[in-house]
């Protein structure tokens, strides 16, 4: 008889949480992270990445809804900053798998309109593949406070990249039917903004954003050469294939002439 009244408290605590704070939920950030590897490597391991719709796909954000649980509320009776962290995880997980899938995964880059992973081997880029995304830093900037259940967007894009780091920034907003494409206009709508970067490793080789980014056809760098392969092979006219070459190179202009302002912002 006890056992099955502490049973029914166990269970009537446990319903509550799911009705009203299913955040607070043990294990729940574990499940989501692996939700969204079994999405993208596992059920989804078929479909494209966002590399496929080409260079404008690349400074897309990604947007996620949430709250703040009663768990993460601190002394001062707000979002303790250190949870910040725990939603940038959930957050950039999915940008990087969206993203790169393609080579994150043992999958080769599915066949693209001007090219396949073995046209790349052909035209000089080296196969990537089972690349290690590595987490090297995040500076987080906190403006204002979010008070206990009220809900947020975190919104998460590429900004920039050098040599060795790729750089994402994520936004915590006041909701809103925005797709998080002019953040910068919306300043007084951010709870607080944070810059990570990120290492590609193969193995203990460190393997350049750039190279990935041309790889994967971000920057549009050997869409030109495939191209005109391609068209050559099915007998298109030159026409097509110089207004192929120059949406592509328009593309690929326009993802350089962006990658510098994230340096500034």
């Amino acid at each position: 008889m006890l056992a099955y009244m502490l049973l029914s408290i166990f269970g009537g605590i446990v319903l509550v949480f799911i009705i009203f704070d299913p955040k607070a939920i043990p294990g729940l950030w574990h499940a989501r992270i692996i939700a969204i590897l079994l999405n993208h490597l596992v059920w989804k391991r078929s479909q494209p990445s966002l590399s496929s719709d080409g260079p404008s796909a690349l400074f897309r954000p990604l947007r996620t809804r949430s709250y703040c649980s009663i768990t993460e509320v601190d002394f001062n009776l707000h979002k303790s900053n250190s949870t910040f962290y725990a939603d940038l995880d959930i957050s950039r997980i999915e940008l990087l798998l969206s993203l790169f899938k393609d080579v994150i995964t043992p999958l080769s880059p599915p066949a693209r309109e001007g090219g396949t992973a073995e046209s790349a081997e052909k035209d000089g880029r080296r196969k990537l593949k089972h690349l290690t995304p590595a987490l090297g830093g995040v500076s987080c900037i906190f403006r204002r406070e979010i008070k206990p259940w009220q809900r947020y967007d975190l919104v998460s894009r590429v900004l920039c990249w050098d040599d060795k780091w790729l750089y994402i920034v994520s936004h915590f907003l006041k909701p809103s039917d925005h797709n998080g494409a002019s953040l910068a206009a919306s300043e007084d709508q951010i709870f607080a903004s944070a810059i990570s970067e990120y290492v590609f490793k193969g193995g203990r080789r460190t393997v350049k954003p750039r190279e990935i980014l041309r790889y994967l056809r971000f920057l549009g760098d050997f869409a030109d050469a495939d191209a005109d392969t391609d068209a050559a092979r099915i007998g298109l006219g030159a026409d097509v294939i110089e207004e192929d070459d120059q949406r592509t190179r328009c593309k690929g202009a326009k993802v350089e002439m962006e990658r510098p302002h994230g340096w500034v912002r």
